[in-house]
């Protein structure tokens, strides 16, 4: 018989498996993170983005795309989206005019502040789902397996 619904199709050997369940759990996380993003018209790379030029001022292009973990010509077309919105510019570097700095605009500023109090908000759902315990462990848990090579 076929199931009627996905919730009807046993999965119980898939979550014998840590890397299915926390893919899982990040395709969760991230849905409700992009859903709160996109009333600013933002993807979770744009603010991303957005987070890292405002911490730092003058970042270079290349130097985003490996925070990011993006390749270099995947950089460009989220550095020129923002910048067509007009919350990103790019100008000359007075260390090297070959490079380009990476700054937000005022807009940038304001639609940043406006997407980080929402994420913000959505931060505090998640970490109310947890116990303080568990958010401990969580955090441990995370650093170790960010740091993982297999």
């Amino acid at each position: 018989m076929v199931p009627a619904s996905h919730s009807d199709i046993d999965q119980s050997r898939l979550a014998r498996f840590l890397g299915f369940r926390l893919t899982r759990a990040k395709v969760q996380v991230h849905r409700a993170l992009t859903s709160r993003l996109a009333s600013h018209e933002l993807s979770t790379t744009d603010f991303s983005a957005l987070v890292l030029i405002d911490a730092n001022p003058g970042l270079y292009q290349r130097q985003l795309g490996l925070a990011l973990e993006i390749s270099p010509p995947n950089v460009v077309p989220i550095i020129d989206r923002l910048v067509q919105r007009e919350v990103v510019v790019r100008l000359p570097s007075k260390d090297d005019r070959r490079m380009q700095e990476l700054h937000l605009t005022d807009a940038g500023r304001a639609l940043l502040k406006n997407a980080e109090a929402d994420v913000a908000r959505f931060e505090q759902l998640l970490e109310e789902s947890l116990t303080a315990t568990e958010q401990r462990y969580i955090d441990s848990a995370l650093k170790k397996l960010s740091a993982f090579e297999a």
